[in-house]
């Protein structure tokens, strides 16, 4: 094999160490952010968000903490973008306009940034589409990609050649041989980079519990075909909303069966949007409908892409599911399929909503009744073997996964002939040094979760970053109030306490007036299925607007909704 030669040969400073600095994405999964660090230079791979669990009321989005890096904001030569998916690419709308240095990535995914940026207002000028060959010099770092196979197009491995070593960042991927997309994962690229020598290898290790290989993503639409031959009413599928590759396969079993497609859900919308104007969907003419359209066709007409596979309090599936939503009503005859298997923290959410779509006696297809309606799109055990072998890496530092995750990644390298000293298991905000051919752990700064809080004000959406620390600032609102389980109707009288919020002689009057807002929002889900989830979103939502409009401020709403 010819000896590839880099023609970047960066400038070793002796005095000086490589840092990697994970900020996100170790043993919680989501908001993945690295920082890489060679002296007065600075690189960020992937900025994303994670998701609340039931111990975070009021919380939308958790995004990274980037406290180690304001000071340090004119270093920083660019953000890296592996891939489109929200945990990757969700927290640059609230962490860019402090770095606001440029953002690399392929093509789709520019897209969804800058559909993102679009929507904060927030200029799009610094959001530059990379080709797969390119290379790009920031600093002390050359930076080159390759391709991978994922559940979205256009992702990719991304090489970071250093002072210290070639390095490879490879977040989420797959061998899928057959992919929808037709973008395999380039293993003769890997390969070569194999052979030149890496130093460090970044892998994800999400899926490294399941033995073998992965399914070929091809295989989901024939499970949606033969849900789609079973339901004689509307057929409604959930997914992630950047899986391009599921999108495209039920607009093949739509068109293949004779049913118009409808797309619900702005973040759905939106990703739909932008990869049918880049030309990642193929989509018929004339298949598609709006969705105020969706009354005016044969339910057995129907099938509905649709925004909240995880449960998401605010989502469109969980307002249909809890008749709330204005467009989009079920009967028993239609069916829903859940093509995305939950994510950590998000298992009592979705579990929540497939219970409440089944009171409504309407067909739910999910992994547990039906095989085949999801495949992961990270690699299986046999998968991350293979790389490993083709990349040959002096040091392993397993991410995108939980510590149970990189316990079981850090036993299988052992299988492989890997010491333990050269597996990195660390946590968020744990200080790598890699100098002189050694690795070892070097501190650590603090990070915490920076919570994100959507507050819908009128008609538009007013975005609002707050430190739960620092609420004393806007004042707390609890609210308390027992409901059937089974109507949701309210069993006794609602109490609202608060603090740090108005004077005593104001709150009387005005708390009086938030129970009275309380009350009429729980008017609209008497006699229906309770979901209180969905419940507590709504209290919260109405109390945020009402005590905006009354007071101007925003005081932390906690509504606790307690079954009996």
């Amino acid at each position: 094999m010819k000896t590839f030669k880099p023609k970047f040969i960066p400038q070793l400073n002796s005095s000086q160490v490589l840092k990697i600095i994970p900020l996100g994405g170790i043993g919680d999964v989501t908001k993945n952010m690295y920082v890489y660090e060679y002296g007065d230079d600075i690189i960020i791979v992937d900025c994303g968000v994670g998701f609340p669990n039931e111990a975070m009321p009021g919380v939308d989005l958790v995004i990274p903490d980037i406290s180690y890096l304001r000071d340090k904001l004119d270093k920083v030569r660019g953000i890296l973008i592996t891939h489109g998916h929200e945990d990757h690419i969700g927290g640059l709308p609230y962490i860019w306009p402090e770095i606001q240095a440029p953002v690399y990535t392929q093509r789709l995914t520019a897209g969804f940034i800058r559909a993102k940026f679009t929507e904060h207002n927030l200029p799009k000028n610094k959001i530059i589409e990379v080709k797969i060959d390119q290379h790009l010099d920031l600093g002390n770092f050359r930076i080159s990609f390759y391709q991978v196979s994922h559940s979205v197009p256009d992702s990719t491995g991304i090489v970071i050649r250093t002072p210290e070593g070639l390095i490879l960042h490879q977040a989420d991927f797959k061998i899928d041989w057959t992919p929808v997309s037709g973008q395999t994962t380039d293993v003769g690229k890997v390969a070569q980079l194999g052979y030149e020598g890496v130093k460090l290898l970044l892998i994800d290790c999400l899926r490294v519990e399941k033995p073998g290989f992965n399914k070929s993503e091809k295989s989901i639409e024939e499970s949606f075909e033969q849900a789609c031959l079973d339901t004689s009413g509307k057929l409604l599928i959930t997914m992630t909303s950047s899986n391009v590759s599921r999108m495209q396969q039920a607009i093949n079993v739509a068109q293949k069966l004779g049913r118009k497609v409808a797309v619900v859900g702005r973040s759905f919308e939106n990703n739909f949007q932008v990869s049918r104007d880049l030309g990642y969907l193929k989509v018929p003419q004339g298949i598609m409908i709006a969705p105020d359209a969706i009354s005016s066709f044969a339910p057995n007409k129907l099938l509905i892409l649709i925004a909240g596979a995880q449960g998401q309090s605010d989502s469109s599936l969980v307002r249909v599911a809890n008749e709330e939503h204005k467009l989009l009503k079920l009967k028993e005859e239609d069916s829903v399929v859940f093509s995305a298997d939950p994510i950590p923290s998000t298992e009592s959410a979705q579990n929540a909503l497939i219970d409440s779509l089944s009171r409504l006696g309407v067909n739910v297809y999910y992994s547990g009744v039906m095989s085949d309606l999801h495949v992961s799109g990270h690699a299986a055990r046999e998968e991350l073997r293979l790389m490993i072998n083709l990349i040959k890496p002096k040091f392993l530092f397993p991410i995108g996964g939980t510590f149970r995750q990189m316990k079981a990644f850090s036993k299988m390298c052992a299988g492989m002939g890997y010491e333990a000293r050269q597996i990195l298991n660390v946590e968020d905000g744990d200080i790598l040094e890699l100098k002189d051919d050694r690795i070892k752990l070097a501190g650590r700064v603090d990070v915490q979760n920076v919570y994100v809080d959507g507050l819908g004000i009128g008609d538009i959406g007013h975005v609002v970053l707050r430190d739960r620390q620092k609420m004393s600032e806007e004042g707390v609102v609890v609210v308390v109030v027992s409901v059937d389980q089974h109507t949701g109707a309210p069993v006794s009288e609602i109490d609202i306490v608060s603090r740090g919020f108005v004077f005593e002689e104001m709150a009387k009057d005005l708390l009086e007036d938030a129970r009275a807002v309380v009350s009429e929002t729980l008017k609209k889900h008497t006699h229906k299925n309770a979901d209180w989830r969905f419940i507590r979103k709504m209290i919260e939502d109405a109390l945020e607007k009402f005590l905006y409009q009354a007071t101007e401020r925003r005081p932390m709403i906690l509504p606790m909704v307690i079954e009996v």
